[in-house]
């Protein structure tokens, strides 16, 4: 789930935490449950550990945790900004994210700006501020398998382009165009690397104006050429990421109102299939290590009051459904990423 600005996706589904949660949560600080330790000294995080970001301390932070929800270790640490979308660098030595205000969250991309960290939750410094070359909307950076290049979305908010920068932040080169070098149509968001880094995954539209039900996955090549388009089902698709071997697909599909299933695909678009798609808010899907499960964040079907998110896996079979932190906390847990390296 990227830039909800565009695509009105469930807009603030998590809400206010109404305040028998909030009860919840001071009994949950006052005794540490999933409360996020500090990074200590030799702290070593290893292929497999989660980044997500959660908004326990009243804000959204960025946290890491054991695949199994364990050793939960908090990262960011300023009230000011809401801290989301955290992706940890092919190396495992930096973390890219994004900022809000605290309190906008992912509602408004013309307020978000692109961070990186260490791992360890130091040396926090901005890439990209706002209105950077000139775009008044930027969000949902992704690193190159090799660490050598970032690709994010940038440009204006009815036409967002797919952008390839170095890992500093500088030298914006555009991906996505109409095939005579100007600019792609509609909006262009939503891009995600093969792990060959040769070619990208992105959503886009077939016609310059662009409706929910018209968002499409695409294929292009990392120099702009070679567009493909894989799915064309007329339904909201979002979020398509690679396996890490790169024979599979999965992605966000919108089954209509508030039902959200994370599908998978061949890489031609064939044998569409879904993962989970049980009347719920699936969201987000991200590819364990061995892509032997995917991670993603979830509103059960018929959950209580609060409708919080939190992360949970699932086999690409769609079996052995799991929640990852419990007991299922008052709390917002989401955009969990693998370090897969």
């Amino acid at each position: 789930m990227a830039v909800r600005p565009l695509r009105a996706k469930f807009r603030r589904v998590h809400g206010r935490v109404p305040f028998t949660a909030l009860l919840a949560l001071l009994l949950f600080a006052i005794t540490g449950a999933h409360g996020g330790e500090r990074f200590g000294g030799g702290e070593h995080f290893e292929r497999g550990w989660i980044a997500f970001d959660s908004n326990r301390t009243g804000n959204f932070e960025i946290f890491l945790m054991k695949h199994d929800g364990t050793r939960q270790v908090q990262l960011t640490r300023d009230p000011a900004y809401d801290s989301f979308w955290p992706k940890p660098a092919p190396d495992s030595k930096t973390i890219l994210f994004v900022r809000a205000p605290a309190g906008v969250h992912d509602n408004d991309y013309s307020k978000v700006t692109t961070w990186i960290m260490n791992s360890d939750g130091s040396g926090v410094r901005q890439l990209l501020p706002l209105g950077v070359y000139g775009w008044s909307i930027q969000g949902h950076p992704e690193w190159k398998p090799d660490g050598t290049k970032i690709v994010t979305i940038g440009g204006v908010k009815s036409n967002s382009q797919i952008y390839i920068l170095n890992p500093d932040g500088s030298d914006p080169v555009r991906v996505t165009s109409n095939g005579s070098g100007k600019a792609r149509g509609g909006t262009n968001i939503d891009p995600s690397w093969h792990p060959d880094g040769k070619s990208l995954l992105f959503i886009g539209c077939p016609m310059s104006f662009c409706i929910a039900s018209s968002h499409e996955i695409y294929r292009i090549n990392a120099d702009g050429s070679g567009e493909t388009r894989l799915t064309g089902d007329q339904v909201a698709d979002y979020d398509p990421y690679y396996s890490p071997s790169g024979r599979q697909i999965a992605w966000l599909r919108n089954s209509g109102g508030a039902r959200w299933g994370i599908y998978r695909m061949r890489l031609d678009g064939s044998g569409q299939q879904p993962v989970i798609d049980d009347g719920g808010i699936n969201s987000k899907p991200t590819w364990s290590h061995d892509a032997s499960a995917i991670f993603f964040h979830r509103i059960p079907p018929n959950a209580p009051a609060g409708k919080l998110f939190n992360i949970w896996k699932i086999t690409p079979e769609g079996k052995d459904l799991i929640e990852i932190i419990t007991p299922r906390p008052p709390y917002v847990s989401e955009y969990p990423a693998v370090i897969t390296h």
